[in-house]
C-alpha cells in the first residue's frame, strides 16, 4: 500500500490542518478495509469452491460414481448456481413452489477462515492458497461390481403394509410389489462402483456436507447416484457398522439422522416435480426412496432387530408424517397427472403406496384426505388406470377402508367446499377437477360395493354435492362462448386440457349405470313392499295383453329386457294412492337418488346423457317400481305431489322434482323406442290405463305452469322440469294422434274456457301464446281451427289484400294447365299469391271460354291442376301401399325435368289453398304431413312408427327383424337398401361404407331405425324439402304448430265426418225460383236424409264441391257458398232469391204438369264445383229426381251433359 504525502493550504491554521490529516487519514482506513473485506470475500469464495469441489469428491469417491465425462463435469463443477429453488424452463412454478423449503441447518469448522479476521492483506491474492483435494483415492478406479446374481441387490417391497394400523396384504399386492422391484433390477438400480466398505457415520457425514451444498441444477445428477447408493446400501447391508440406516439406534447421531433423512426425502419430492423428462429410469431412484424410508420392513440390516421393529415404525411413521405436511401428496399426484398414462407399473404402484402409508401415517386425518382428494383423485381416469394395470392397488385402497373415510368425511352438506375440495371460484381448472373426482369416486364405489351399500345414503350425498357443483358452473352454457368438451359438451373454459384422459373419463362416469351401482342407487324402490292392493286390470287392457302375449317372441338384449320387464311388472295397473310420508327415510333416500341422475344428465353431453338413460331404462323393475314409488309417497299419491310443489321454493322442491324428471325422461327414451305391438298390445312398460292417468296429469301439470306464470321461457328456473314433463306429454299425444287410446275429449283443457284462451292469444298474451306453441290441444280443433283463420285475416290486413284488388290475372291452356299456370305464377311474390288472382281459360280451339272469375274460376284452376300434379302417372308422387293409397313426394321424380322448381310450385299452390279455405281431397300419407309440420327434427320423432304410413309390409318385415331369435348375421343383411329404378336396381348405403357392414344381433336396432329414416326421409329429402319451403312461403310455420299431422290433414280436405245436413240447409243459397220450401228442395233433403248412406252424402258433396268432406267450420266458411239453381231459368234472368222471384217461381213451377219440366223429363242434375253450384232440373216428381240425381253422382256429371 502506498502513503499519500499530506498537502495544507498555505494560510490555514494549525488546527485546521491537522482537521484535514485526520480526515484524509480516515479516508484511508476505509480504503483499505474495503480492499481486506474485497479479497476476503474473494479468498472465501475460493476457499468454498474447494471445499465443496473436495465434498463432491468425497461423495463420489464414496458412491464409486464417475459416469461423466471430463467435459460434462467441469460444466457441472463451473455453473454457479446458489439457489436450490428451480422453476421450470417456461417460468412457470412447479407444485413444490408453494410448498415451504426444508431449511438447511448444518454448521462445519472447515467453513472458517482465519484470513477472514486480519486487518490487512499484503500483495494481490499472492498468499491466498487454495487447497488442492487429494484426489489419489478418485483417480483410484476399482473395479465394477458384478451383477449376474440378482439377488446381491434385494429390491424395494413396495407392498409394505401400512405402518398403523399393520394389516397383512393379499398376495395379488405382494405379486404387484413383485413387479415393481424386477421393473427396478431390470433397469440396472442402483448402479454403484465397488468400493471399499464405509461406516454408516462415515456416510453420514459425507451426505450431509453434500446436502448443505446441494444445488438443483449443478448436482441434480450427483443426486440421483446418491439416492441409487443408499438404496443400494439399505437393501444389501447387513452390518451395523456399515448400514447408513443402522444409524437410527445410534444414541448421538438418530435425531440428526431422522432429519437428514426427512431433508432427502423431500429433495426426492421436489425433484420428481421439476423433473421434466419421462424416462421412468429418472423416477424410479426417487420413488425407490420414499417407498424404502417409510417402511422399516424393507430395511435388511433391521430384519434381525425383531424388538426394535415398533419402535422403528414409528420412526417411518414420524418421517411420513412430515413429508405429508411439506407437501408430498401434491407431488405425487401433479406427477401422476403429467405422466400417468408413460409410466409403468411399478412406478404407479409405488406412488399408490407410499400415498396410503402417508395418509394412514396421518391417522387418516381431515388434512390427508382432502389431500388425496384434491391431488390424487383429480387425476383424469386415476382409478380407470389402475384397475387396467394394477388391480391389486385397487383391492390395497379398499383393504385401508380409505372409501370409508373418503365418505365419512365429505357426505355432509358442505363439506366438500369447507375443506377445499370445491372452491368458491369456478375456474375451468376446478371444473375439470370435480368431474376427475366424481368419475374416480364412481368407479371407485362400484369396485368396492359392500362399503357402497352399507354406506349408500351418505355415498349418494356426496356425490350429489360435487354434481351440484358441475350443473351450476356447466349447465346452459352457450355455444357462442363455450368450447366443446367431450364430456360436459359445450363449456366455457379450456377444453382441450386432459382431452386424450376424457375418453377415459367418459367409462368411469359409465360406472354411474353399472347395474351393481343403482341397485345400490335404488335399493328402497326396488326392496319395498307396495302399501296397498292392486287396482283391477281394465278389461280391454287385460284382453289386449292376452291375445298377444303368447304371439310375439323376444330375443337379444333389448328383446330379453323386453321380456324381463312384461313378466316382472304388475298383473294390475297401478294408480296414485299415497300414503308414504315425506319424512320417512325410503322417500328422502329414492329423492336424493333421483337427484343424482338428474344433476349428472344435466351436466353430460346428450350422447352421453343417452347412454346414462338406456342403462337406468334397461335396468329390470326400475321404471315399474319407480311408478310404484311415484303412486305411493305423499298424502294423495306422487301426482299431487309433484303439482303442489310448483309453489315451493326450488331448493324445497328440487328433490321431488328430481323424481319426476327422471321418471319423465326414462319413459320418454323408452317408448321412443317401443313399436306399437309393444306399446299397445304388450303394453310395455306401462298398461294403458296407467299411460291415460299419466297423461292427464302431465297435461294438468304442463298448462298449470304455463298458466301461473310459473314458466314464461327457457331461462324460467323450473323449465328444466317443465321440457321433462312436456317432452312424455307431447310422445304420449303423437302415439295417441296416430292411434287413439285415451277416451274422449282427454286432452281438452277443463279448468279454463276455450274462448277465454282463444281471446288472449288474439291479444298476443304471453302465457296464452305460450299454451298454443306448447301444447295446442287443449283447445278444441274447431277453437284452432277458427285460430288459424284468424291468423290469415291478420296476415290479409297487414299485407292489406282485399277483394276489389287484384294481384295478378293468368291465362291458361286447358291443354297445357300445369305449364301455363306454372310459368305465369312462379313469379309472383308470396305477398302476390296471397291476394285475389284472376283465371281466364282457352279452349282447344285457342278461344277464351266465356264467364267471369268470381273466385269460382279460380278454384276450378287451384282444383284441376292439383289433380293433375298428384296424379301418380306423372311421377311427382306415389302413393302408399296397402289399401289406404295415401300421396308422398315420389323417390324416381328427378326423372321429370326442373322437378324441384315443380314441387315449390305446387307447395305454393296447397298452401294457397289452405290459406283462402278452399278444401281439397287430397289424402296425404301421414309421415309427409309430419314433414310438413317440420316434426321430424323433434327428439319425439321415430322413423320406425311412421313407417306403417308408407308401407306396412315393410314395417312387418323389419319388426321381424327385430325379434328374430336366431343370429341376424345368417340373414346375410348389410346397411344397404335396394330399390329397383326403372327396371334396374341400385343399391344405397345407408350409412358411409354401409355395404361392408354387416347386420348384427348388437347392431340390428340401429339398422331398422336407419333404414327406417332412409325410407321416410334420406329418398325424398330434396322434394320434401322444395315443396315444404313453396307451402311456408304462404302458410307460416308457426300457423300450422296447432295441429298434428292427422288434423292438418282436416285443414286441408276437411272434416272427416257425416255431412250435417241442418247446417247445410241453414246456409245454402238458392237461385231460378226455389227456396226452402219448394217440393223439388224438399225431395232433395228427404232423399239426402233417409235414402242416402253416409257414404252416398259424401258422394253428393264430392258431386258438388269436388271434396266429399264438409267445411271444418261449417257451410258458413265454405268458398264459394253452397247454392241450389233451378235450371229453367236462363242465366241472364237468375238474380238470385228475391220475393219476386220466389213468388214467380211459386205460381209458374209449382203446378202439377209444368209444361218445361215436361218436355225435360229426363235431363240430368249438374253442378259446377267451381262455383259451389247444383244445377237441378225441376223434375215432377221424387222418384225421378232420385234416380236421376244417383246416376248424375255415378256418372260424375260435367258441364258437357248439362
Amino acid at each position: 500500500m502506498f502513503t499519500a504525502e499530506p498537502s495544507y493550504g498555505k494560510g490555514g491554521s494549525v488546527v485546521e490542518k491537522a482537521r484535514i490529516a485526520r480526515e484524509e487519514r480516515a479516508h484511508q482506513r476505509q480504503r483499505e478495509l474495503a480492499a481486506i473485506k474485497i479479497q476476503s470475500y474473494a479468498r472465501g469464495y475460493f476457499a468454498r469452491c474447494a471445499v465443496a469441489t473436495r465434498w463432491r469428491e468425497e461423495l463420489d469417491s464414496l458412491m464409486g460414481w464417475d459416469a461423466m465425462d471430463t467435459k460434462s463435469k467441469q460444466q457441472i463443477n463451473t455453473s454457479d448456481q446458489n439457489s436450490t429453488n428451480f422453476k421450470k424452463p417456461d417460468g412457470s412454478a412447479s407444485a413444490t413452489d408453494y410448498i415451504p423449503a426444508h431449511t438447511k441447518q448444518m454448521s462445519t469448522e472447515e467453513w472458517r477462515f482465519a484470513s477472514f479476521g486480519i486487518n490487512k492483506l499484503t500483495g494481490a491474492y499472492s498468499n491466498l492458497s487454495i487447497a488442492k483435494s487429494n484426489s489419489a483415492e478418485v483417480a483410484a478406479k476399482n473395479e465394477t461390481l458384478t451383477t449376474n446374481n440378482q439377488n446381491t441387490i434385494e429390491q424395494v417391497e413396495t407392498n409394505a403394509r401400512p405402518i398403523s394400523p399393520p394389516t397383512a396384504l393379499n398376495n395379488g399386492i405382494q405379486e404387484n410389489y413383485d413387479k415393481f422391484k424386477n421393473a427396478m433390477q431390470s433397469q440396472n438400480l442402483p448402479q454403484v462402483k465397488q468400493v471399499k466398505k464405509v461406516s454408516g457415520e462415515k456416510i453420514f457425514k459425507i451426505v450431509k456436507q453434500f446436502l448443505f451444498i446441494y444445488n438443483y441444477k449443478r448436482d441434480r445428477e450427483r443426486f440421483l447416484e446418491l439416492c441409487k447408493y443408499l438404496v443400494y446400501n439399505t437393501e444389501s447391508e447387513s452390518s451395523l457398522k456399515y448400514s447408513y440406516v443402522a444409524l437410527c439406534i445410534h444414541k448421538q447421531l438418530v435425531l440428526p439422522w431422522i432429519e437428514q433423512i426427512k431433508l432427502i426425502l423431500w429433495e426426492c419430492c421436489k425433484t420428481l416435480d421439476q423433473t421434466q423428462s419421462s424416462d421412468n429410469l429418472l423416477l424410479s431412484p426417487y420413488l425407490k426412496m420414499l417407498v424404502l424410508f417409510t417402511d422399516v420392513s424393507n430395511w435388511k440390516v433391521m430384519k434381525k432387530q425383531s424388538a426394535l421393529l415398533p419402535v422403528l415404525s414409528q420412526v417411518c411413521t414420524s418421517i411420513s408424517s412430515e413429508l405429508f405436511k411439506q407437501g408430498c401428496l401434491c407431488v405425487i399426484g401433479s406427477l401422476l397427472n403429467k405422466r400417468i398414462t408413460t409410466m409403468d407399473s411399478g412406478l404407479i404402484s409405488a406412488c399408490i403406496v407410499f400415498t396410503i402409508r402417508v395418509i394412514t401415517a396421518s391417522n387418516f386425518s381431515d388434512e390427508s384426505l382432502t389431500g388425496f382428494m384434491s391431488s390424487m383423485l383429480t387425476v383424469p381416469a386415476l382409478i380407470w388406470h389402475l384397475t387396467k394395470k394394477l388391480p391389486q392397488c385397487v383391492a390395497f385402497l379398499h383393504e385401508s377402508c380409505l372409501i370409508s373415510h373418503l365418505i365419512a368425511l365429505f357426505h355432509v352438506e358442505g363439506a366438500c367446499q369447507r375443506h377445499g375440495v370445491i372452491t368458491s371460484c369456478s375456474s375451468s381448472r376446478n371444473v375439470i377437477d370435480v368431474l376427475c373426482v366424481v368419475a374416480n369416486l364412481v368407479q371407485l364405489l362400484v369396485a368396492d360395493i359392500e362399503t357402497t351399500r352399507q354406506k349408500r345414503a351418505e355415498s349418494v350425498a356426496l356425490l350429489n354435492q360435487l354434481l351440484k357443483f358441475l350443473c351450476k358452473n356447466t349447465a346452459g352454457q352457450s355455444m357462442n362462448i363455450s368450447t366443446w368438451h367431450p364430456v360436459l359438451g359445450y363449456f366455457s373454459g379450456n377444453a382441450t386440457e386432459h382431452t386424450e384422459a376424457m375418453q377415459f373419463v367418459r367409462k368411469q362416469l359409465q360406472f354411474l349405470w353399472e347395474p351393481s351401482f343403482v341397485k345400490v342407487v335404488f335399493h328402497d324402490v326396488l326392496t319395498l313392499k307396495p302399501l296397498h292392493d292392486e287396482t283391477s286390470l281394465p278389461a280391454q287392457a287385460e284382453q289386449i295383453s292376452t291375445k298377444t302375449k303368447s304371439k310375439t317372441k323376444l330375443a337379444d338384449k333389448f328383446n330379453a329386457y323386453l321380456k324381463r320387464i312384461a313378466s316382472s311388472r304388475p298383473q294390475m295397473s297401478m294408480l296414485p294412492t299415497g300414503g308414504r310420508k315425506l319424512e320417512y327415510a325410503e322417500v328422502k333416500n329414492t329423492c336424493c337418488g333421483c337427484l343424482l341422475y338428474r344433476r349428472a344428465l344435466t351436466i353430460v353431453t346428450k350422447q352421453l346423457a343417452l347412454e346414462m338413460l338406456t342403462g337406468l331404462t334397461f335396468m329390470d323393475e326400475v321404471l315399474c317400481r319407480m311408478w310404484r314409488f311415484i303412486c305411493e309417497i305423499g298424502p294423495s299419491g306422487g301426482l299431487q305431489l309433484f303439482l303442489s310443489s310448483l309453489t315451493l321454493p326450488p331448493d324445497i322442491a328440487e328433490p321431488y322434482f328430481a323424481v319426476f324428471t327422471l321418471f319423465c325422461d326414462m319413459t320418454a327414451h323408452i317408448l321412443s323406442i317401443l313399436d306399437d305391438i309393444e306399446f299397445y298390445e304388450q303394453q310395455i312398460p306401462f298398461h294403458l290405463e296407467e299411460l291415460v292417468t299419466i297423461s292427464a296429469f302431465l297435461k294438468q301439470f304442463v298448462f298449470k305452469a304455463i298458466w301461473s306464470r310459473i314458466v314464461k321461457d327457457p331461462q324460467s328456473s323450473m323449465y328444466y322440469v317443465f321440457d321433462s314433463a312436456h317432452t312424455l306429454l307431447m310422445m304420449l299425444y303423437d302415439r295417441d294422434a296416430r292411434r287413439s287410446f285415451t277416451p274422449q275429449n282427454h286432452w281438452l283443457c277443463k279448468d279454463i274456457k276455450p274462448s277465454t284462451i282463444r281471446g288472449e292469444v288474439e291479444k298476443s298474451q304471453p302465457r296464452a301464446k305460450l299454451v298454443v306453441e306448447k301444447i295446442p290441444f287443449v283447445l278444441p280443433h274447431k277453437e284452432r281451427v277458427i285460430l288459424f283463420r284468424s291468423f290469415i285475416s291478420a296476415d290479409r290486413a297487414s299485407i292489406g289484400i282485399t277483394d276489389e284488388d287484384i294481384s295478378a290475372h293468368i291465362r291458361v291452356h286447358r291443354s297445357r294447365l300445369v305449364d301455363d299456370g306454372y310459368t305465369q305464377l312462379k313469379t309472383l311474390s308470396p305477398a302476390s299469391m296471397k291476394g285475389v288472382i284472376r283465371v281466364k281459360f282457352v279452349n282447344d280451339l285457342g278461344l277464351d271460354e266465356a264467364g267471369i272469375d268470381q273466385d269460382g274460376v279460380f278454384k276450378e284452376f287451384l282444383e284441376e291442376i292439383i289433380t293433375k300434379v298428384f296424379n301418380p302417372d306423372m311421377n311427382l308422387f306415389k302413393v302408399t301401399s296397402g289399401e289406404e293409397s295415401k300421396l308422398y313426394p315420389s323417390p324416381l321424380s328427378h326423372l321429370q325435368d326442373d322437378h324441384l322448381d315443380l314441387f315449390a310450385f305446387i307447395g305454393r299452390m296447397l298452401g294457397k289453398a289452405v290459406y283462402e279455405g278452399i278444401v281439397l281431397d287430397i289424402p296425404f300419407a301421414n309421415f309427409f304431413l309430419r314433414n310438413l309440420l317440420s316434426q321430424q327434427h323433434t327428439k319425439l320423432y321415430s322413423p320406425i312408427d311412421e313407417l306403417p304410413s308408407l308401407d306396412s309390409e315393410f314395417y312387418k318385415n323389419l319388426t321381424w327383424i327385430k325379434r328374430y331369435e336366431g343370429d341376424i348375421s345368417d340373414l346375410g343383411l348389410s346397411f344397404t337398401y335396394e330399390e329397383d329404378a326403372m327396371g334396374k336396381v341400385e343399391s344405397h348405403d345407408l350409412v358411409p361404407g354401409g355395404s361392408a357392414i354387416a347386420v348384427t344381433n348388437e347392431n340390428r336396432i340401429m339398422y331398422i331405425h336407419t333404414l327406417a329414416h332412409y325410407r321416410l326421409h334420406t329418398q325424398i329429402r330434396q322434394q320434401t324439402r322444395a315443396f315444404v319451403s313453396g307451402f311456408r312461403s304462404i302458410i307460416s310455420h308457426s300457423w300450422t304448430t296447432m295441429f298434428s299431422a292427422p288434423e292438418l290433414q282436416r285443414l286441408i280436405s276437411g272434416d272427416n265426418i257425416d255431412l250435417d245436413l241442418t247446417d247445410l240447409k241453414r246456409h245454402v243459397v238458392y237461385y231460378g225460383g226455389f227456396h226452402s220450401s219448394h217440393r223439388v228442395v224438399r225431395w232433395l233433403w228427404d232423399i239426402l236424409e233417409r235414402d242416402y248412406t253416409a257414404q252416398d252424402r259424401a258422394g253428393f258433396l264430392k258431386f258438388v264441391t269436388s271434396c266429399s268432406r264438409p267445411p271444418l267450420l261449417g257451410f258458413a266458411h265454405l268458398q264459394p257458398q253452397f247454392s241450389i239453381r233451378c235450371v229453367e231459368v236462363p242465366d241472364d234472368e237468375d238474380t238470385g232469391d228475391t220475393m219476386a222471384t220466389v213468388l214467380r217461381g211459386f205460381f209458374r213451377l209449382s203446378s202439377s204438369k209444368s209444361r218445361r219440366s215436361q218436355q225435360h223429363p229426363h235431363r240430368l242434375p249438374t253442378a259446377s264445383t267451381c262455383f259451389n253450384l247444383l244445377k237441378l232440373p225441376n223434375y215432377p216428381n221424387k222418384e225421378i229426381l232420385k234416380e236421376k240425381l244417383k246416376q248424375a253422382i255415378a256418372n260424375n256429371t260435367g258441364f258437357e251433359l248439362s
